[in-house]
Protein backbone atom coordinates (compact mmCIF):
# COMPACT_ATOMS: atom_id res chain seq x y z
CA UNK A 1 0.00 0.00 0.00
CA UNK A 2 1.53 3.71 -1.03
CA UNK A 3 2.13 6.16 1.80
CA UNK A 4 1.07 9.46 0.63
CA UNK A 5 3.16 12.24 2.49
CA UNK A 6 1.03 14.41 0.84
CA UNK A 7 0.97 18.11 1.08
CA UNK A 8 -1.28 18.50 -2.17
CA UNK A 9 -1.22 21.51 -4.84
CA UNK A 10 -4.52 22.53 -3.98
CA UNK A 11 -3.73 22.34 -0.22
CA UNK A 12 -0.42 24.78 -0.75
CA UNK A 13 -1.77 26.77 -3.22
CA UNK A 14 -4.33 27.67 -0.49
CA UNK A 15 -1.33 28.79 1.37
CA UNK A 16 -1.47 32.10 -0.60
CA UNK A 17 1.98 34.14 -1.02
CA UNK A 18 3.78 32.31 1.66
CA UNK A 19 3.38 28.83 -0.21
CA UNK A 20 4.59 29.69 -3.55
CA UNK A 21 7.24 31.50 -1.96
CA UNK A 22 8.28 27.66 -0.30
CA UNK A 23 8.56 26.88 -4.33
CA UNK A 24 10.50 29.69 -5.11
CA UNK A 25 12.67 29.06 -1.89
CA UNK A 26 13.56 25.69 -2.20
CA UNK A 27 16.87 25.90 -3.65
CA UNK A 28 17.85 28.51 -0.37
CA UNK A 29 17.35 25.09 1.86
CA UNK A 30 20.25 24.24 3.43
CA UNK A 31 22.13 20.69 2.62
CA UNK A 32 21.19 17.95 4.76
CA UNK A 33 24.29 17.23 7.00
CA UNK A 34 26.57 14.40 7.24
CA UNK A 35 25.48 11.43 8.83
CA UNK A 36 27.14 11.55 12.78
CA UNK A 37 28.93 9.50 14.32
CA UNK A 38 27.06 7.41 16.67
CA UNK A 39 26.23 8.57 19.96
CA UNK A 40 24.86 7.46 23.13
CA UNK A 41 21.22 8.18 23.42
CA UNK A 42 19.64 10.36 26.10
CA UNK A 43 18.13 9.31 29.31
CA UNK A 44 14.09 9.60 28.73
CA UNK A 45 12.51 11.02 31.71
CA UNK A 46 9.04 9.70 32.35
CA UNK A 47 7.52 13.10 32.22
CA UNK A 48 3.75 11.36 31.56
CA UNK A 49 1.73 8.54 32.45
CA UNK A 50 2.79 5.76 29.99
CA UNK A 51 0.08 3.84 28.00
CA UNK A 52 1.94 0.33 27.80
CA UNK A 53 4.65 -1.55 30.13
CA UNK A 54 7.43 -3.98 29.54
CA UNK A 55 5.90 -7.75 29.79
CA UNK A 56 7.36 -9.23 32.42
CA UNK A 57 9.97 -12.01 31.44
CA UNK A 58 12.11 -12.72 34.64
CA UNK A 59 10.29 -16.66 35.03
CA UNK A 60 10.77 -17.36 31.41
CA UNK A 61 14.04 -19.48 30.48
CA UNK A 62 16.62 -18.04 27.81
CA UNK A 63 15.98 -19.04 24.28
CA UNK A 64 19.13 -17.38 22.60
CA UNK A 65 22.25 -18.07 23.77
CA UNK A 66 23.99 -20.42 26.15
CA UNK A 67 26.21 -17.90 28.51
CA UNK A 68 28.65 -16.94 26.01
CA UNK A 69 28.12 -13.74 23.35
CA UNK A 70 29.31 -16.10 20.72
CA UNK A 71 26.45 -18.25 21.11
CA UNK A 72 23.86 -15.20 20.46
CA UNK A 73 24.16 -15.38 16.65
CA UNK A 74 21.40 -14.77 13.88
CA UNK A 75 20.64 -18.33 13.73
CA UNK A 76 19.73 -18.86 17.32
CA UNK A 77 16.89 -15.33 16.90
CA UNK A 78 15.95 -16.77 14.08
CA UNK A 79 14.76 -20.01 15.98
CA UNK A 80 14.04 -18.62 19.12
CA UNK A 81 11.38 -16.32 17.32
CA UNK A 82 9.85 -18.85 15.47
CA UNK A 83 9.40 -21.43 18.69
CA UNK A 84 8.51 -18.91 21.71
CA UNK A 85 6.04 -16.58 22.52
CA UNK A 86 8.65 -14.60 24.53
CA UNK A 87 12.31 -14.59 23.68
CA UNK A 88 15.38 -13.74 26.17
CA UNK A 89 19.01 -13.72 25.70
CA UNK A 90 21.64 -15.54 28.06
CA UNK A 91 24.72 -13.99 26.39
CA UNK A 92 27.10 -13.76 29.15
CA UNK A 93 27.53 -10.57 31.54
CA UNK A 94 28.95 -7.97 28.93
CA UNK A 95 26.59 -6.17 26.32
CA UNK A 96 26.21 -8.00 23.13
CA UNK A 97 25.59 -7.23 19.74
CA UNK A 98 24.13 -9.76 17.19
CA UNK A 99 24.64 -9.12 13.72
CA UNK A 100 21.82 -9.54 10.81
CA UNK A 101 22.39 -10.48 7.65
CA UNK A 102 18.69 -10.66 6.23
CA UNK A 103 15.59 -9.56 7.51
CA UNK A 104 13.37 -11.91 10.56
CA UNK A 105 10.42 -13.03 9.89
CA UNK A 106 8.22 -12.86 13.09
CA UNK A 107 4.45 -14.45 13.27
CA UNK A 108 1.95 -11.70 12.61
CA UNK A 109 -0.77 -13.51 14.29
CA UNK A 110 0.93 -14.48 17.57
CA UNK A 111 1.95 -12.35 20.40
CA UNK A 112 5.25 -12.34 20.34
CA UNK A 113 8.14 -10.52 23.13
CA UNK A 114 11.61 -9.29 22.64
CA UNK A 115 13.30 -8.54 25.91
CA UNK A 116 17.04 -7.60 25.59
CA UNK A 117 17.63 -6.70 29.15
CA UNK A 118 19.30 -3.52 28.10
CA UNK A 119 22.72 -5.79 27.04
CA UNK A 120 21.82 -6.42 23.52
CA UNK A 121 22.31 -4.88 20.45
CA UNK A 122 21.16 -6.38 16.69
CA UNK A 123 23.02 -4.44 14.34
CA UNK A 124 21.75 -4.72 10.28
CA UNK A 125 25.21 -3.46 9.52
CA UNK A 126 23.80 -1.09 6.74
CA UNK A 127 22.66 -4.74 4.65
CA UNK A 128 19.23 -5.88 5.72
CA UNK A 129 16.12 -4.56 7.40
CA UNK A 130 16.07 -6.33 10.68
CA UNK A 131 12.62 -7.06 11.47
CA UNK A 132 8.85 -7.62 9.09
CA UNK A 133 5.66 -8.46 10.88
CA UNK A 134 3.03 -8.64 8.37
CA UNK A 135 -0.18 -9.78 7.81
CA UNK A 136 -1.97 -8.57 4.36
CA UNK A 137 -4.97 -7.86 6.19
CA UNK A 138 -5.72 -4.46 6.55
CA UNK A 139 -6.36 -2.56 10.48
CA UNK A 140 -8.08 -6.09 11.42
CA UNK A 141 -5.25 -7.55 14.10
CA UNK A 142 -4.92 -7.71 17.67
CA UNK A 143 -1.80 -9.70 17.87
CA UNK A 144 2.14 -8.91 17.63
CA UNK A 145 5.15 -7.46 18.68
CA UNK A 146 6.30 -6.42 22.14
CA UNK A 147 10.26 -5.48 21.56
CA UNK A 148 11.74 -3.91 24.90
CA UNK A 149 15.09 -2.96 26.74
CA UNK A 150 17.11 -3.34 23.17
CA UNK A 151 18.90 -1.79 20.71
CA UNK A 152 18.55 -1.90 16.86
CA UNK A 153 21.14 -0.27 15.06
CA UNK A 154 21.90 0.28 11.26
CA UNK A 155 19.26 -1.73 9.57
CA UNK A 156 18.28 -0.71 5.19
CA UNK A 157 15.78 -0.89 3.90
CA UNK A 158 15.88 -2.96 0.46
CA UNK A 159 15.13 -0.38 -1.95
CA UNK A 160 12.78 -1.90 -4.97
CA UNK A 161 10.51 -0.44 -7.96
CA UNK A 162 12.86 2.33 -8.44
CA UNK A 163 11.14 5.05 -11.40
CA UNK A 164 14.30 7.23 -12.72
CA UNK A 165 13.40 11.24 -12.83
CA UNK A 166 11.44 12.14 -15.86
CA UNK A 167 13.55 14.65 -17.82
CA UNK A 168 10.48 15.62 -19.92
CA UNK A 169 8.93 16.55 -17.06
CA UNK A 170 10.93 17.37 -13.74
CA UNK A 171 7.68 17.69 -11.82
CA UNK A 172 6.70 13.85 -12.31
CA UNK A 173 7.58 11.30 -9.27
CA UNK A 174 10.41 9.76 -9.15
CA UNK A 175 12.88 7.06 -6.38
CA UNK A 176 11.68 4.29 -5.25
CA UNK A 177 8.22 2.29 -4.17
CA UNK A 178 8.97 0.56 -2.03
CA UNK A 179 11.71 0.36 1.15
CA UNK A 180 10.47 1.17 4.15
CA UNK A 181 10.87 0.49 7.89
CA UNK A 182 14.97 -0.31 8.16
CA UNK A 183 14.67 -1.31 11.90
CA UNK A 184 10.91 -2.65 11.64
CA UNK A 185 8.31 -2.66 9.24
CA UNK A 186 4.64 -3.57 10.30
CA UNK A 187 1.31 -4.21 8.58
CA UNK A 188 -1.85 -4.73 10.18
CA UNK A 189 -0.13 -5.92 13.50
CA UNK A 190 0.62 -4.65 17.03
CA UNK A 191 3.83 -2.90 18.07
CA UNK A 192 4.27 -1.86 21.19
CA UNK A 193 8.48 -0.38 21.95
CA UNK A 194 9.28 0.19 25.33
CA UNK A 195 12.70 1.79 26.06
CA UNK A 196 14.44 1.04 22.57
CA UNK A 197 17.46 2.46 21.13
CA UNK A 198 17.49 2.98 17.34
CA UNK A 199 20.52 4.90 15.55
CA UNK A 200 21.48 5.08 12.42
CA UNK A 201 18.64 2.48 10.63
CA UNK A 202 17.66 3.86 6.62
CA UNK A 203 15.05 3.72 4.75
CA UNK A 204 14.93 3.69 0.80
CA UNK A 205 15.32 7.18 -0.56
CA UNK A 206 14.39 9.20 -2.58
CA UNK A 207 10.63 8.46 -3.13
CA UNK A 208 7.51 10.07 -2.27
CA UNK A 209 6.06 7.01 -0.56
CA UNK A 210 9.06 5.24 1.06
CA UNK A 211 10.06 6.26 4.79
CA UNK A 212 10.26 5.18 8.67
CA UNK A 213 14.23 5.03 8.89
CA UNK A 214 13.35 3.27 12.29
CA UNK A 215 9.83 2.26 12.35
CA UNK A 216 7.07 1.83 9.47
CA UNK A 217 3.73 0.79 10.28
CA UNK A 218 0.96 0.24 7.84
CA UNK A 219 -3.10 -0.66 8.77
CA UNK A 220 -2.53 -1.31 12.21
CA UNK A 221 -4.48 -0.54 15.12
CA UNK A 222 -2.00 0.16 17.74
CA UNK A 223 1.61 1.40 17.38
CA UNK A 224 2.86 2.73 20.96
CA UNK A 225 6.28 4.23 21.62
CA UNK A 226 7.37 4.39 25.43
CA UNK A 227 10.73 5.29 26.54
CA UNK A 228 12.46 5.16 23.37
CA UNK A 229 15.54 6.86 21.68
CA UNK A 230 15.85 7.88 17.85
CA UNK A 231 18.88 9.06 16.84
CA UNK A 232 20.50 9.43 13.12
CA UNK A 233 17.55 7.25 11.26
CA UNK A 234 17.09 8.69 7.80
CA UNK A 235 14.58 8.09 4.99
CA UNK A 236 12.78 9.73 2.09
CA UNK A 237 10.17 10.66 4.53
CA UNK A 238 9.62 10.09 8.12
CA UNK A 239 13.63 9.66 9.36
CA UNK A 240 12.60 7.70 12.61
CA UNK A 241 8.69 6.82 12.21
CA UNK A 242 6.39 6.30 9.61
CA UNK A 243 2.61 5.20 10.17
CA UNK A 244 0.13 4.90 7.67
CA UNK A 245 -3.58 4.51 8.33
CA UNK A 246 -2.19 3.22 12.25
CA UNK A 247 -3.29 4.63 15.01
CA UNK A 248 -0.35 5.96 17.02
CA UNK A 249 1.09 6.88 20.20
CA UNK A 250 4.68 8.36 21.41
CA UNK A 251 5.35 8.84 24.97
CA UNK A 252 8.54 9.78 27.00
CA UNK A 253 10.65 9.61 23.79
CA UNK A 254 13.62 11.31 22.42
CA UNK A 255 14.27 12.12 18.41
CA UNK A 256 17.65 13.72 17.91
CA UNK A 257 19.55 14.17 14.35
CA UNK A 258 17.08 12.00 12.08
CA UNK A 259 16.79 13.19 8.75
CA UNK A 260 13.97 13.32 5.65
CA UNK A 261 16.44 13.45 2.62
CA UNK A 262 13.99 13.01 -0.16
CA UNK A 263 13.12 16.05 -2.54
CA UNK A 264 9.60 17.69 -3.94
CA UNK A 265 7.30 16.58 -1.52
CA UNK A 266 4.46 14.11 -2.97
CA UNK A 267 1.60 15.33 -4.39
CA UNK A 268 -1.12 14.99 -7.47
CA UNK A 269 -2.23 16.79 -10.01
CA UNK A 270 -1.02 20.60 -10.94
CA UNK A 271 2.62 20.21 -12.92
CA UNK A 272 2.41 16.35 -12.37
CA UNK A 273 -0.54 15.41 -14.55
CA UNK A 274 -0.42 13.16 -17.07
CA UNK A 275 3.10 11.83 -14.96
CA UNK A 276 3.52 8.06 -14.47
CA UNK A 277 4.03 8.25 -10.76
CA UNK A 278 5.71 5.64 -8.54
CA UNK A 279 2.61 3.49 -7.67
CA UNK A 280 -0.47 5.78 -8.64
CA UNK A 281 -0.41 8.53 -12.14
CA UNK A 282 -0.47 11.67 -12.00
CA UNK A 283 2.24 12.00 -8.94
CA UNK A 284 4.98 14.50 -8.21
CA UNK A 285 7.37 14.83 -6.05
CA UNK A 286 9.83 12.46 -4.31
CA UNK A 287 9.65 12.80 -0.57
CA UNK A 288 11.07 15.17 1.89
CA UNK A 289 8.44 15.11 4.65
CA UNK A 290 8.98 14.88 8.43
CA UNK A 291 12.59 14.87 9.44
CA UNK A 292 11.46 12.40 13.00
CA UNK A 293 7.76 11.54 12.18
CA UNK A 294 5.62 11.26 9.68
CA UNK A 295 1.78 10.47 9.95
CA UNK A 296 -0.80 10.00 7.14
CA UNK A 297 -3.93 8.14 6.39
CA UNK A 298 -7.58 8.46 6.82
CA UNK A 299 -8.87 5.18 8.64
CA UNK A 300 -6.45 6.18 11.56
CA UNK A 301 -8.08 8.09 14.77
CA UNK A 302 -6.22 9.79 17.47
CA UNK A 303 -2.75 10.58 17.70
CA UNK A 304 -0.75 11.41 21.24
CA UNK A 305 2.55 12.84 21.85
CA UNK A 306 3.41 12.94 25.15
CA UNK A 307 6.21 13.91 27.50
CA UNK A 308 8.66 14.00 24.35
CA UNK A 309 12.43 15.32 22.57
CA UNK A 310 12.38 16.67 19.34
CA UNK A 311 16.01 18.19 19.05
CA UNK A 312 17.91 18.76 15.68
CA UNK A 313 15.56 16.55 13.08
CA UNK A 314 15.43 17.74 9.05
CA UNK A 315 13.55 17.77 6.31
CA UNK A 316 14.51 18.87 3.20
CA UNK A 317 11.06 19.97 2.60
CA UNK A 318 7.72 19.95 5.23
CA UNK A 319 8.43 19.41 8.77
CA UNK A 320 11.42 19.19 10.45
CA UNK A 321 10.09 17.16 13.33
CA UNK A 322 6.64 16.03 12.64
CA UNK A 323 3.92 15.83 9.78
CA UNK A 324 0.37 15.14 10.35
CA UNK A 325 -2.47 14.72 7.37
CA UNK A 326 -5.49 13.87 7.80
CA UNK A 327 -6.72 12.64 4.28
CA UNK A 328 -10.56 12.81 4.52
CA UNK A 329 -12.50 13.45 8.07
CA UNK A 330 -10.36 15.32 11.02
CA UNK A 331 -8.27 13.78 12.90
CA UNK A 332 -7.51 14.75 17.09
CA UNK A 333 -3.50 15.20 17.28
CA UNK A 334 -2.49 15.98 21.04
CA UNK A 335 0.99 17.75 21.77
CA UNK A 336 1.47 17.54 25.45
CA UNK A 337 4.75 18.30 27.62
CA UNK A 338 6.71 18.20 24.32
CA UNK A 339 9.91 19.74 23.67
CA UNK A 340 10.71 20.09 19.78
CA UNK A 341 14.15 22.49 19.47
CA UNK A 342 16.80 23.28 16.54
CA UNK A 343 14.35 21.58 13.89
CA UNK A 344 15.19 22.66 10.59
CA UNK A 345 12.70 22.36 7.13
CA UNK A 346 12.35 23.88 3.83
CA UNK A 347 8.27 24.97 5.12
CA UNK A 348 7.69 24.17 9.01
CA UNK A 349 10.49 24.16 10.94
CA UNK A 350 9.35 21.52 13.45
CA UNK A 351 5.27 20.90 12.14
CA UNK A 352 3.43 20.45 9.10
CA UNK A 353 -0.24 19.54 10.60
CA UNK A 354 -3.30 19.49 7.77
CA UNK A 355 -6.85 18.76 8.46
CA UNK A 356 -6.45 18.10 12.40
CA UNK A 357 -9.06 19.28 15.14
CA UNK A 358 -8.53 19.55 17.78
CA UNK A 359 -4.53 20.03 17.61
CA UNK A 360 -4.20 20.38 21.30
CA UNK A 361 -0.99 21.93 22.28
CA UNK A 362 -0.52 21.98 26.11
CA UNK A 363 2.61 22.77 28.17
CA UNK A 364 4.96 22.23 25.10
CA UNK A 365 8.05 24.53 23.52
CA UNK A 366 9.08 25.43 20.51
CA UNK A 367 12.70 26.37 20.13
CA UNK A 368 15.57 27.31 17.55
CA UNK A 369 13.10 26.27 14.53
CA UNK A 370 14.62 27.08 11.50
CA UNK A 371 12.52 27.19 7.96
CA UNK A 372 12.87 29.19 5.24
CA UNK A 373 9.40 29.60 6.02
CA UNK A 374 7.44 29.45 9.08
CA UNK A 375 9.69 28.92 11.36
CA UNK A 376 7.99 26.85 13.97
CA UNK A 377 4.78 25.33 12.91
CA UNK A 378 2.62 25.51 9.87
CA UNK A 379 -0.97 24.47 10.61
CA UNK A 380 -3.04 23.84 7.80
CA UNK A 381 -7.26 23.56 7.93
CA UNK A 382 -7.06 22.94 11.51
CA UNK A 383 -8.95 23.69 14.34
CA UNK A 384 -6.21 24.25 17.17
CA UNK A 385 -5.95 24.83 21.01
CA UNK A 386 -2.53 26.07 22.16
CA UNK A 387 -2.58 26.55 25.79
CA UNK A 388 0.26 27.44 28.41
CA UNK A 389 3.07 27.04 25.55
CA UNK A 390 6.07 28.84 24.77
CA UNK A 391 7.58 30.05 20.98
CA UNK A 392 11.24 31.35 21.49
CA UNK A 393 13.79 31.91 19.06
CA UNK A 394 12.59 30.37 15.96
CA UNK A 395 13.50 32.18 12.40
CA UNK A 396 12.04 32.10 8.80
CA UNK A 397 14.85 32.88 6.95
CA UNK A 398 13.39 34.18 3.44
CA UNK A 399 9.33 33.83 4.52
CA UNK A 400 7.02 34.77 6.19
CA UNK A 401 5.92 33.76 9.98
CA UNK A 402 8.90 33.19 12.34
CA UNK A 403 6.82 30.98 14.68
CA UNK A 404 3.63 30.19 13.50
CA UNK A 405 1.70 29.79 9.68
CA UNK A 406 -1.98 29.63 10.24
CA UNK A 407 -4.08 28.90 7.06
CA UNK A 408 -7.86 27.86 7.71
CA UNK A 409 -7.98 27.83 10.51
CA UNK A 410 -10.99 26.96 12.46
CA UNK A 411 -12.97 29.95 14.44
CA UNK A 412 -13.25 27.73 17.50
CA UNK A 413 -9.52 27.75 17.84
CA UNK A 414 -8.15 29.07 20.75
CA UNK A 415 -4.68 30.43 21.96
CA UNK A 416 -4.08 31.14 25.59
CA UNK A 417 -1.67 31.55 28.04
CA UNK A 418 1.06 31.44 25.67
CA UNK A 419 4.72 33.30 24.91
CA UNK A 420 5.93 34.27 21.78
CA UNK A 421 9.52 35.48 22.49
CA UNK A 422 12.45 36.74 20.27
CA UNK A 423 10.96 34.89 17.23
CA UNK A 424 12.22 36.18 13.72
CA UNK A 425 11.67 36.75 10.35
CA UNK A 426 15.03 37.66 8.82
CA UNK A 427 14.74 37.82 5.37
CA UNK A 428 14.57 41.59 4.89
CA UNK A 429 12.32 43.84 3.35
CA UNK A 430 9.41 41.53 1.95
CA UNK A 431 9.44 39.30 5.11
CA UNK A 432 7.94 40.04 8.14
CA UNK A 433 4.98 38.68 11.15
CA UNK A 434 8.14 37.48 13.07
CA UNK A 435 5.15 35.29 15.91
CA UNK A 436 2.25 34.41 13.85
CA UNK A 437 0.90 34.85 10.49
CA UNK A 438 -2.18 34.21 8.59
CA UNK A 439 -5.70 33.87 9.92
CA UNK A 440 -7.26 36.07 12.89
CA UNK A 441 -10.35 34.18 13.26
CA UNK A 442 -9.80 33.08 16.75
CA UNK A 443 -9.34 34.38 20.09
CA UNK A 444 -5.85 35.27 21.97
CA UNK A 445 -6.07 35.42 25.85
CA UNK A 446 -3.85 36.15 28.60
CA UNK A 447 -0.81 36.04 25.64
CA UNK A 448 2.46 37.80 25.45
CA UNK A 449 4.06 38.81 22.07
CA UNK A 450 8.25 39.94 23.03
CA UNK A 451 10.65 41.00 20.74
CA UNK A 452 9.89 39.05 17.90
CA UNK A 453 11.55 40.72 14.92
CA UNK A 454 11.87 41.42 11.28
CA UNK A 455 14.31 43.81 9.28
CA UNK A 456 11.03 44.76 7.00
CA UNK A 457 10.53 48.93 7.67
CA UNK A 458 7.22 48.44 6.10
CA UNK A 459 4.97 45.36 7.36
CA UNK A 460 3.42 44.38 10.66
CA UNK A 461 6.22 43.01 13.02
CA UNK A 462 5.04 40.29 15.14
CA UNK A 463 1.38 39.64 13.68
CA UNK A 464 0.94 39.79 9.95
CA UNK A 465 -3.12 39.99 10.15
CA UNK A 466 -5.93 42.09 11.30
CA UNK A 467 -5.83 42.11 14.96
CA UNK A 468 -7.47 39.60 16.68
CA UNK A 469 -9.81 39.25 19.23
CA UNK A 470 -9.48 38.44 22.40
CA UNK A 471 -8.58 39.94 26.65
CA UNK A 472 -5.29 40.34 28.62
CA UNK A 473 -2.43 40.47 25.42
CA UNK A 474 0.40 42.31 25.71
CA UNK A 475 3.00 43.06 23.42
CA UNK A 476 6.56 44.93 23.02
CA UNK A 477 8.06 46.47 21.78
CA UNK A 478 5.48 49.87 20.34
CA UNK A 479 8.31 50.14 17.41
CA UNK A 480 9.99 48.64 14.75
CA UNK A 481 13.37 48.47 14.82
CA UNK A 482 13.57 49.04 11.73
CA UNK A 483 12.41 51.82 10.70
CA UNK A 484 10.67 53.04 13.78
CA UNK A 485 7.17 53.21 12.61
CA UNK A 486 4.58 51.98 14.78
CA UNK A 487 4.09 48.09 15.33
CA UNK A 488 0.32 46.28 14.22
CA UNK A 489 -1.64 45.41 17.70
CA UNK A 490 -1.26 41.75 17.10
CA UNK A 491 -4.56 41.56 19.34
CA UNK A 492 -7.68 44.75 19.50
CA UNK A 493 -6.86 46.57 22.44
CA UNK A 494 -3.67 45.06 23.27
CA UNK A 495 -1.41 46.60 25.95
CA UNK A 496 2.26 47.56 25.18
CA UNK A 497 4.47 47.33 27.75
CA UNK A 498 8.25 45.49 28.45
CA UNK A 499 7.06 42.08 29.51
CA UNK A 500 10.97 41.65 31.51
CA UNK A 501 10.94 37.85 29.94
CA UNK A 502 14.16 36.36 32.01
CA UNK A 503 16.02 34.11 29.30
CA UNK A 504 14.54 30.46 28.14
CA UNK A 505 15.38 28.17 30.73
CA UNK A 506 14.88 25.05 32.57
CA UNK A 507 12.30 26.45 34.92
CA UNK A 508 10.92 23.75 36.99
CA UNK A 509 8.69 22.09 34.29
CA UNK A 510 9.14 19.24 32.00
CA UNK A 511 9.58 21.74 29.32
CA UNK A 512 11.65 24.88 29.06
CA UNK A 513 9.91 28.27 29.86
CA UNK A 514 10.75 32.02 29.72
CA UNK A 515 9.77 33.50 33.29
CA UNK A 516 8.53 37.23 34.23
CA UNK A 517 10.79 39.19 36.44
CA UNK A 518 9.45 39.71 39.90
CA UNK A 519 8.56 43.49 38.47
CA UNK A 520 6.97 42.65 35.16
CA UNK A 521 3.66 43.75 34.14
CA UNK A 522 2.54 40.23 33.24
CA UNK A 523 2.05 39.58 37.09
CA UNK A 524 -1.33 39.99 37.81
CA UNK A 525 -2.46 41.01 34.58
CA UNK A 526 -4.24 37.45 33.31
CA UNK A 527 -8.17 36.54 34.26
CA UNK A 528 -9.54 33.24 33.26
CA UNK A 529 -6.16 31.27 33.11
CA UNK A 530 -5.57 27.93 33.35
CA UNK A 531 -5.82 26.48 36.92
CA UNK A 532 -1.66 25.44 36.23
CA UNK A 533 1.31 27.14 33.92
CA UNK A 534 3.84 25.48 31.63
CA UNK A 535 5.85 24.17 34.56
CA UNK A 536 2.52 22.14 36.03
CA UNK A 537 2.43 24.86 39.02
CA UNK A 538 -0.61 26.30 40.48
CA UNK A 539 -1.72 29.70 39.08
CA UNK A 540 -3.73 32.39 41.01
CA UNK A 541 -7.20 32.16 40.88
CA UNK A 542 -8.47 35.99 40.49
CA UNK A 543 -5.14 37.56 38.80
CA UNK A 544 -3.50 35.67 37.27
CA UNK A 545 0.08 36.11 35.04
CA UNK A 546 -0.16 36.66 31.11
CA UNK A 547 2.09 34.06 29.42
CA UNK A 548 2.77 30.40 29.34
CA UNK A 549 4.55 31.32 33.54
CA UNK A 550 2.50 32.10 36.62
Amino acid sequence: MPILWIATLAALAACGGGSAAADTAAAATPPLPAASAPVTPPVVASVCTAPIAATPTSGVAPSVGNGTPASCTETALRAAVAANAVVRFDCGTVPATIAIGATIELPALRDTTIDGEGRVTLDGGGRARIFRLVNPNYRSNAKGLTLQRIALRNGQAPGSGYVAPNTANPACAYGYADGSGAAIEVRDARLHVIDVDFQGNAAATPGPDVGGGAIYAAGSLDVAIVGSRFVGNSGANAGAVGALQSNLRIVNSTFTGNRAGGTGMNYAGGAATGCPGVGHPSQGGAGGNGGAVTIDGSDDTDVLVCGSTFDANRANELAGALFRTANIAPRKTTLDRSTFSNNTARQGGALFIMNSAPLEITASTFSGNVAVLFGAAHLQNTRFDIVNSTFSGNEATLGLGGALFLNGSGPASTLRNATFAGNRASGGTGYFSAAIFGDANFTIANTVFANNTTLDPFSPMQCGFASASGTNDVQWPPTRPVGGAADSACVAGIVFADPLLGALAAGGGPTPTHAPAATSPLRGAGRDCPATDQRGNARKAASCTVGAVE
